[in-house]
Formats: C-alpha cells, sequence, structure tokens
C-alpha cells in the first residue's frame, strides 16, 4: 500500500489499545496513520462534497 501524503510505504500494524482486532496502515515515511475509522469518514465527507457539488 503506498501513503496518499507522501507516496512511501504503509505498513500493517496491531494496535490493542484500540480493540483487539484493530488494524491500522501506519507510513515508515511520515508516520501517517489511518485506520478503517479514519477511511470510511474520508469517504463519507468526500461523497458530500460531490454531491455539492453536483447540486451547483
Amino acid at each position: 500500500m503506498t501513503c496518499q501524503k507522501c507516496k512511501g510505504l504503509m505498513i500493517e500494524e496491531q494496535h490493542p489499545e484500540l480493540a483487539p482486532e484493530a488494524l491500522v496502515h501506519r507510513c515508515l515515511n511520515c508516520g501517517l496513520v489511518l485506520d478503517s475509522l479514519i477511511q470510511k469518514n474520508r469517504l463519507t465527507s468526500r461523497r458530500g462534497k460531490d454531491s455539492l457539488l453536483h447540486a451547483a
């Protein structure tokens, strides 16, 4: 997986403090962290912006 911010390498890590089965992706270059909730929220906000642009 490639980082959206710096195009670096993303690795998968477990974070038991979030949940026993929680997996996140962290960039080795810039430290960007993405989990499933962050990705879901970004998709939701992007869809909302797209619908606003098409409504205008």
